[in-house]
């Protein structure tokens, strides 16, 4: 019998997690068939698939296209990294359909509260974990107020940063610089360094004022926690210290567990990422979570551990909670990587598109 497993449109990480599956299910003699879909031609993702769809554009149509794939093909396992929302609300509608849905999260409430990132680590702090201290800013005047404030601050003055309350990738973040030259940022955007001055004046033309968190700039190392979770029992995990451009693949130590221990109190469900960093006396702080697979869990292979494939292992109901445990730890091997530039060809033919989308790619 055959199983098959369907990857709907993720944000970074869809090609990665087709190509652990693939990788994995190729030596054995399990008949795993993988189901990649997609709103845009993503073609360099959809062709590692052994189906590839074109998802609808409309939300509306969304649950129809769903519960069409399923029928035909006989799906076992949904996943998706994107429309998380819209999915959680609908979940009992798709699992009618005969098919587990995974969206990183139980509920919607989680999500929101994993997209605030103030809120966030409040909630996190009153559970007793290390969070960095973050402060709410509700206007450009607030901002200029509190970093005059430290300033001023002989005895405790910090160097700050500022990110959006809500957002991904590290959009927006800034870390606030008084030895920035005006065209700092200009020159040097990758520093994310900016003097607060320039800063303001930037945020004081805007007319609408999007809600910011400051907190202390804390000078690392950051660490990058992918884990296999479900519902809040974590099935696996890799961090992932990241120091200049390496990145050292762990599975131990208080950040690695810090991680864990969060994505337990979030009751994660599926691949997500904690982000941690060090504070001044080199103990990890939270940052945030990611309720969802991060850019870099490709990287987390070289350690041995197939996040991807223990994830469709579980969910294809190949392999136990136990057995699952214990193939994470005994396939780790400590490992440094090295994000490199890399280009693939891309085939603007699919030659595993569903023959009744064949019309619709042309």
């Amino acid at each position: 019998m055959g199983h098959t497993i369907w990857f709907m449109e993720g944000l970074s990480s869809q090609r990665d997690l087709i190509l652990g599956i693939k990788d994995f299910f190729k030596d054995t003699n399990k008949a795993v068939i993988v189901i990649a879909s997609h709103r845009h031609s993503r073609n360099e993702i959809l062709a590692l698939a052994d189906i590839s769809l074109i998802e609808p554009a409309d939300d509306e149509q969304r649950l129809n296209f769903i519960a069409t794939t399923v029928e035909n093909y006989g799906v076992q396992a949904l996943h998706t990294g994107r429309n998380c929302k819209w999915f959680e609300a609908h979940r009992q509608q798709i699992e009618s359909l005969g098919v587990s849905l995974t969206t990183g999260a139980t509920s919607t409430a989680m999500f929101a509260l994993a997209d605030d990132k103030v809120e966030f680590a409040l909630t996190m702090e009153a559970r007793g974990l290390p969070v960095v201290l973050s402060q709410r800013i509700e206007s450009a005047e607030a901002l200029r107020h509190q970093v005059e404030r430290n300033a001023h601050n002989e005895d405790d003055k910090k160097l700050l940063c500022v990110k959006p309350v809500t957002g991904i990738y590290g959009m927006g973040f800034w870390r606030f610089d008084d030895n920035a030259t005006a065209m700092s940022a200009f020159t040097h955007p990758d520093s994310r360094k900016v003097h607060p001055e320039m800063y303001l004046h930037a945020l004081e033309q805007q007319e609408d004022f999007e809600p910011l968190v400051l907190m202390p700039y804390l000078h690392g190392p950051e660490y990058s926690v992918d884990m296999l979770v479900e519902k809040g029992n974590v099935i696996a995990a890799v961090a992932r210290r990241k120091e200049g451009a390496l990145q050292y693949l762990e599975q131990s130590g208080p950040a690695y567990e810090l991680g864990k221990k969060c994505a337990q109190i979030m009751q994660a469900d599926g691949l997500v990422n904690v982000q941690t960093r060090n504070n001044d006396q080199g103990e990890p702080v939270l940052l945030e979570i990611n309720m969802r697979p991060s850019g870099g869990i490709g990287y987390t292979r070289h350690s041995g551990v197939n996040l991807p494939a223990l994830f469709a292992l579980r969910q294809l109901g190949l392999m136990d909670e136990s057995q699952a445990k214990l193939l994470a730890v005994e396939s780790f091997s400590p490992a440094v990587v090295r994000s490199m530039t890399d280009v693939i060809r891309y085939n603007p033919i699919l030659d595993n598109l569903s023959a009744s989308q064949g019309s619709a790619s042309a």
